[in-house]
């Protein structure tokens, strides 16, 4: 009895070109994450909770009413500033993704200070999106492996 096996060439071929694109499919699935969590952060910001009212200034002068939130809710917005400066650093070569505000008062209002309780925006988004690293990572596989058998 002979067995004749063929296509063991192509197959070896397809599967070294699998693996070359792997990494770019991962960090797929680590951006699509990362934007996720970045989305959900910025709507937690722009959900206003009710809170007590408090007088402001402004930089060029005048004064307005802040609806604080609640403590241990996401901060309410005022000029956006916040919400604009989330960004995502990607790192293709460690296969992360750094996710954050450049802000100095971001880290006060998700951590806290000693005169404020925190107001968290990131690790809620990070906490509800944590599943979806998994699962984008997954598809993004198999999106390749399905697109490479062809």
């Amino acid at each position: 009895m002979t067995i004749q096996v063929t296509g063991v060439v192509e197959l070896k071929r397809k599967l070294k070109s699998l693996g070359a694109s792997m990494e770019d499919a991962i960090f797929g699935g680590v951006i699509l994450t990362a934007n996720e969590v970045r989305t959900t952060a910025i709507k937690s910001i722009q959900n206003k909770s009710g809170g007590r009212q408090v007088q402001r200034s402004r930089q060029g002068g005048g004064a307005y009413t802040h609806t604080a939130s609640e403590a241990g809710m996401a901060p309410n917005t005022d000029t956006g500033k916040l919400v604009s400066s989330i960004a995502i650093e990607p790192n293709k070569s460690g296969v992360y993704a750094l996710i954050g505000s450049n802000l100095d008062y971001a880290g006060f209002l998700e951590f806290g200070t000693t005169k404020m309780d925190a107001r968290p925006w990131l690790e809620p988004a990070l906490r509800e999106n944590k599943d979806n690293l998994q699962r984008n990572i997954n598809a993004a596989a198999d999106a390749l492996i399905e697109r490479k058998s062809k």
